[in-house]
């Protein structure tokens, strides 16, 4: 399907939706994280080695957009609050895996929790069918523009998947 360069196409308007989407999830993470020690962007990289224990550095900037550079500070940043720990790969010296400790995946799971009861009120008016139905939406669009984004940088991220049922 080609983009139309006008405000009338459904592939604009999807564009736009899912842009809109993005931003209030964003505003609705922030908002569920205020109160929290981690910030947004740390409970990012604590719940993608969560769910890709132990993982890489390069993997994690990948998956979320990010160089090397300013993955390494975070790593570090979270390392120094005890939320994770570096080891040696034993497959290559040149690698550390990361992990996380019993407190990084105590906040993780908080995390996740609070964001769910945060959702579960917003939605309190949707039947299960409504909301099977925007999960298999999301995570079609979701698992489209990965492997479309894999396809343009030629590279296979561990996480870019369709999140497991009950593990999103």
């Amino acid at each position: 399907m080609k983009l139309v360069p006008h405000g009338s196409s459904q592939t604009l308007e999807l564009f736009e939706s899912v842009g809109l989407l993005n931003r209030a999830l964003r505003q609705l993470a922030h908002v569920g994280e205020l109160d929290q020690k981690t910030g947004f962007a740390g409970i990012s990289i604590l719940g993608y080695v969560y769910r890709q224990e132990p993982a890489r550095a390069t993997d994690i900037a990948h998956w979320h957009g990010i160089g090397p550079a300013a993955m390494s500070r975070q790593v570090a940043d979270l390392e120094a609050q005890g939320l994770l720990r570096r080891t040696p790969c034993t497959l290559d010296a040149r690698v550390q895996l990361i992990s996380l400790t019993a407190e990084g995946r105590a906040e993780v799971e908080s995390s996740r929790q609070r964001r769910t009861d945060l959702f579960a009120d917003l939605l309190a008016d949707w039947d299960e069918d409504e909301i099977s139905q925007a999960t298999s939406t999301v995570n079609r669009i979701q698992q489209v523009l990965r492997a479309g984004i894999e396809k343009m940088h030629g590279k296979t991220t561990p996480a870019a998947t369709v999140a497991p049922k009950g593990q999103v």
